[in-house]
């Protein structure tokens, strides 16, 4: 061994010594030094070994950390565009990029024909319930249910006894025939349960109220037997009894109800182009406010105004009609943004948009709260407002016993405007918004009241330039821009998501809007999603 060892260790190998005699020739303290050096060598080895190991890791970790950096830039960048919305719009009065999209509910192959009356389980009759668009979303949705039980649907019973009190049937207001027919293919529906069947029934039918938002599986496992045991079912109040989450099949079908089989009575959309043909006379272009300040309304915000005793008393009157509602601190519903603006409000935020003096104003509503009084200020700022009442004259004395045809009279002239500005998120502005959205993404302005709440609070303190630049900041995300739509986001009337598609001739890809056959340096960058610096007292306003 100490042969093998001299010659791993010597430099020459030893090389002129016999066999014999090379242990002698290696002295003991020279092996000990020979050990020390063999593992003082394997030592360093590992040593380097080690460190170039662990050089090469942090190399990995740095550039790994790197990689994943890009990868998250780039994905908060896109979230948070989609969050904020687009820049600014170039064009108050419509989007650029709504032409990049189109409404689609068309069935799909796969979906089945209705069955035939006879061959369904059983009639289900719907009681809606609250005002016209309130009621509105119950018929959409009574369609969906009567598809999902695979049931005859008994032409919907408008509701009589709200606090509108209006006396309308379904088929004073909608072409019933025009919805009976569109919907053949989707579901089977009667004017009323044949006398035949009435008479074959043991008893009447049975009446139920399901809960909200109830799912598909609610309706099969609850309401389905009792539907095939009892022949008909009627549900009660039916006002948002379907959760928002359906398959995309079903929510097309809510699509086609909404937007294409509900079509209103020859005698109301008469008057309603009417009166859109006189708003287009008097301007090419106009707004359509809802301004939603009436005093149930008022009343059921919970929400101040400013007009002391008298206006918390006449307002407290009238919220006792809701027996469950909570009490509520007005200024904690204000700066959740909750409470609707006042005309004077609507009013500044939409001339601090960019709308001139000169714009044509249509404003969609009952009895405002305060009158004249209230409507001035609006007035002043829009002089060219208009009603209803003021541009029909004689020919509205018909409907204005009803307060249903009224608001179907509304809902026309505010569909076919330039840009339609909501107050609240009611029912009228959550249907228009997405009917809106649906006919190619015409400009719906739709307040940001939490951020705005601050802003009106402040605008004294500040110049009307410096106001007008946080308005238009805070409304982003807020003007009916495509890129508002999300699946999933808020309610299916508002966002109909599935009912929204890319249109052919253009491809997205991330924020370049591209048509097909142009490359290289024709592509024409549609979009560049850009966030605003906030510095500064801004920020607190975000």
């Amino acid at each position: 061994m100490a042969v093998t060892m001299a010659k791993q260790l010597s430099p020459q190998g030893l090389s002129g010594v016999s066999p014999s005699c090379s242990a002698f020739l290696v002295s003991e303290k020279w092996l000990r030094t020979a050990w020390a050096c063999q593992w003082r060598w394997a030592i360093s080895r590992s040593v380097l070994c080690g460190v170039m190991l662990f050089a090469l890791g942090l190399v990995s970790l740095f550039t790994g950390q790197i990689a994943a950096d890009l990868e998250w830039s780039r994905i908060r960048g896109r979230w948070r565009s989609k969050r904020v919305g687009y820049s600014t719009p170039t064009d108050i009065w419509k989007s650029e990029f709504a032409n990049l999209y189109h409404g689609c509910s068309d069935r799909s192959p796969h979906f089945r024909d209705a069955v035939h009356d006879s061959e369904s389980n059983g009639y289900l009759l719907i009681a809606t319930s609250g005002g016209l668009n309130q009621q509105r979303t119950g018929i959409t949705d009574a369609v969906v249910v009567a598809r999902i039980l695979n049931a005859t649907l008994v032409v919907p019973e408008l509701d009589h006894h709200s606090f509108w009190k209006d006396d309308s049937d379904f088929a004073d207001i909608f072409d019933v025939d025009w919805f009976m027919n569109s919907l053949s293919k989707d579901v089977p529906v009667v004017k009323r349960i044949p006398d035949k069947v009435m008479m074959s029934m043991e008893k009447p039918p049975y009446t139920m109220r399901v809960p909200r938002k109830s799912t598909p599986e609610y309706y099969l496992e609850q309401v389905l037997p009792l539907l095939l045991r009892r022949r008909a079912v009627q549900l009660t109040k039916f006002d948002y009894r379907l959760t928002n989450k359906l398959d995309e099949e079903l929510q097309k079908l809510r699509c086609r109800v909404n937007y294409h089989a509900l079509r209103f009575t020859k005698p109301i959309k008469l008057i309603g182009r009417k009166l859109v043909k006189r708003m287009r006379t008097m301007s090419s272009r106009y707004i359509a406010v809802h301004l939603r300040f009436e005093p149930d309304m008022l009343a059921f915000s919970g929400c101040y105004f400013g007009g002391g005793d008298k206006e918390r008393n006449e307002l407290g009157e009238i919220r006792k009609r809701w027996a469950t509602l909570p009490d509520m601190r007005a200024e904690v519903e204000r700066s959740r943004g909750k409470c609707p603006l006042t005309p004077q409000e609507v009013g500044l935020m939409l001339r601090a948009l960019g709308f001139v003096n000169n714009t044509y104003l249509y404003v969609a509503s009952g009895e405002i709260y305060g009158g004249e009084a209230s409507l001035q200020p609006l007035k002043d700022l829009f002089p060219n407002f208009y009603t209803k009442e003021m541009l029909a004259g004689n020919d509205l004395r018909p409907f204005l016993p009803f307060s249903s045809r009224l608001a179907a009279i509304d809902y026309i002239v505010c569909d076919e405007s330039d840009v339609f500005a909501t107050n609240n998120n009611g029912n009228m502005a959550k249907i228009l918004a997405g009917h809106r959205r649906y006919m190619g993404h015409k400009r719906t302005i739709k307040p940001n009241a939490k951020k705005l709440s601050s802003l009106f609070k402040a605008c004294k303190q500040m110049e009307w330039e410096m106001f007008s630049r946080k308005v238009k900041l805070v409304q982003r995300g807020f003007m009916g821009e495509p890129d508002e739509m999300r699946p999933g986001r808020g309610d299916f009337h508002e966002f109909p998501s599935s009912c929204i598609c890319q249109n052919p001739d253009h491809l997205v890809i991330g924020w370049i809007s591209m048509k097909p056959g142009i490359r290289g340096n024709e592509t024409v960058r549609q979009h560049a999603a850009s966030e605003v610096e906030i510095s500064g007292d801004e920020s607190r306003f975000f």
